[in-house]
C-alpha cells in the first residue's frame, strides 16, 4: 500500500481534531446555533482516518495478499461483462433517480403550501435520497450480473 494513504489517514485524524475542537470550543459561545455538523465532521474524519491507517499497516505485513488483490482488482475492471453492466446500471440508477426528484419536487411544493414541513425534514429526505441511489446503483448491477450471466 502506498505511504500517501498513511500520510490520508493522519489528514484526516489532525481534521477531525480541528473539527472537534470547533465544535467543543464554540458551542457554548454561538448562541442558537448548532455545531452538530462539526461533531459529525469529526466522527467522519476520524473514523476514516483510522480505518484507512489500519488499513495500510495490514498491507504491510500482508505484502503478498494485497498484490493478489491488486491483481484481482486488475482483472475486473477490464473485464468487459461488468464494464457494460456498470455503464448499465448507472443509466438505471440515473433514470430512477429523475422519476424521484421530480416526485419529490411535487411533494414539496404541496407541503410547502400546506406549511406542514420545515427543511429539517429535507435534509433528512436527501440524506435517504443519497443511500438509496447507491443501493438501488448497487442492485440493478447484481441484477445485470445474474441476467447476462
Amino acid at each position: 500500500m502506498k505511504k500517501s494513504n498513511l500520510i490520508y489517514g493522519l489528514i484526516y485524524i489532525i481534521l477531525a481534531g480541528i473539527s472537534l475542537y470547533v465544535a467543543i470550543a464554540f458551542d457554548d459561545k454561538i448562541g442558537g446555533i448548532s455545531l452538530g455538523v462539526f461533531y459529525g465532521m469529526a466522527g467522519a474524519l476520524g473514523g476514516s482516518g483510522i480505518v484507512t491507517i489500519i488499513l495500510y499497516f495490514y498491507w504491510q505485513n500482508n505484502k503478498e495478499k494485497y498484490q493478489e488483490k491488486l491483481e484481482i482488482e486488475q482483472i475486473e475492471q477490464q473485464d468487459e461483462l461488468k464494464q457494460k453492466l456498470r455503464d448499465k446500471s448507472g443509466k438505471y440508477t440515473y433514470w430512477l433517480g429523475m422519476v424521484i426528484v421530480a416526485l419529490s419536487i411535487v411533494v414539496y411544493s404541496v407541503l410547502e403550501v400546506l406549511n406542514i414541513m420545515e427543511t429539517k425534514h429535507i435534509v433528512l429526505y436527501l440524506g435517504a435520497y443519497l443511500i438509496s441511489q447507491v443501493l438501488i446503483g448497487i442492485m440493478v448491477f447484481y441484477y445485470l450480473l445474474k441476467k447476462y450471466d
